[in-house]
């Protein structure tokens, strides 16, 4: 196994394409998910060979993907399941110290499913080389309403001053407060976040490949890296 150096402590992915990808080569939905989940634990196997790599977080599921159709929702549900019941006995996950955590409205997923969540936190939670957080009913707009209204409750209750926020502080309120992204990769082509880590993503470096996420290859995110690491970072400065 190859090892390579790098500054880039935190990445993160919005794996577009399944649905085009499965209609160009003639899957049905559930073969093309399946693949498309396969090859999350691929980039994610792939991310041990970055040990200064640290954080990684996938989209998913945008909050606007779950009001798809029933069937296409069964379809993920089910795959969902099927891989998180995996995570207890799963070799790689606690071989490789891999902690998962979920961040998202999780609350709008079936009761069956939001319990596997938290047993597989559970199952992970001791688990400290790199966190992978899975972005699960999520929209970055709505996880800055939600945090806007936790802190008005507080506010409105007299126990938290709002002249004490600042933007770090802040973060203590979204969903999870996370290592902001260093660089986000989506793939398909198409060059938006789509509400992806909205408060987190201002200084973010963006990547964008012209290939549907099952078609993603090892050498892919390897570029990816490689120039993220010839990019001259200022913040603004």
């Amino acid at each position: 196994m190859v090892f390579f150096l790098s500054k880039l402590y935190s990445i993160a992915f919005i794996p577009d394409g399944n649905r085009r990808f499965a209609q160009a080569v003639g899957l049905d939905l559930f073969s093309a998910y399946s693949l498309g989940t396969q090859k999350a634990w691929q980039v994610l196997e792939w991310l041990t060979y970055y040990p200064s790599i640290k954080t990684g977080t996938f989209y998913t599921l945008s909050l606007e993907n779950a009001t798809r159709t029933k069937q296409e929702l069964s379809v993920l549900f089910k795959i969902f399941e099927n891989e998180l019941d995996k995570i207890k006995n799963n070799k790689f996950i606690h071989e490789n110290g891999i902690n998962l955590r979920f961040m998202g409205k999780k609350e709008i997923f079936p009761k069956t499913l939001q319990q596997k969540m938290l047993e597989a936190e559970k199952f992970t939670e001791k688990n400290s080389e790199k966190t992978i957080f899975l972005a699960l009913g999520y929209n970055g707009q709505e996880e800055i309403v939600d945090a806007a209204k936790k802190i008005a409750g507080l506010a409105k209750n007299g126990e938290l001053s709002p002249s004490e926020l600042d933007k770090d502080s802040f973060k203590n309120f979204l969903y999870s407060n996370m290592p902001e992204p260093d660089l986000i990769v989506r793939t398909s082509g198409t060059k938006r976040l789509s509400g992806f880590l909205t408060y987190q993503s201002a200084y973010s470096e963006l990547c964008f490949i012209d290939k549907c996420w099952p078609e993603l290859q090892k050498q892919d995110l390897d570029l990816a890296i490689k120039d993220f690491e010839n990019r001259d970072r200022k913040f603004g400065k």
